[in-house]
């Protein structure tokens, strides 16, 4: 691959920033909406991931949201 000019290993870098970039909202947001959040919860996490795609799945991933309880 040297030969044509692609340095394989910043090819392997870039994929994975590429990956980390789209796969960690689309997981977040699948967890989030497994969580069954409700009203402005859900719609400010939902924002916060896809805004900032790397750090804000991060933060979603470390507080971890609660679902309340309603009875």
């Amino acid at each position: 691959m040297e030969a044509l000019g692609i340095n394989g290993g910043l090819l392997l870098i870039q994929f994975l920033i590429v990956g980390l970039t789209i796969g960690l909202p689309v997981i977040s947001l699948i967890d989030l909406a497994r969580k069954r959040l409700t009203g402005t919860p859900l719609a400010i996490w939902a924002l916060i991931i896809c805004i900032v795609p790397v750090i804000g799945p991060l933060a979603y991933w470390i507080i971890k949201p609660a679902v309340e309880n309603k009875v």
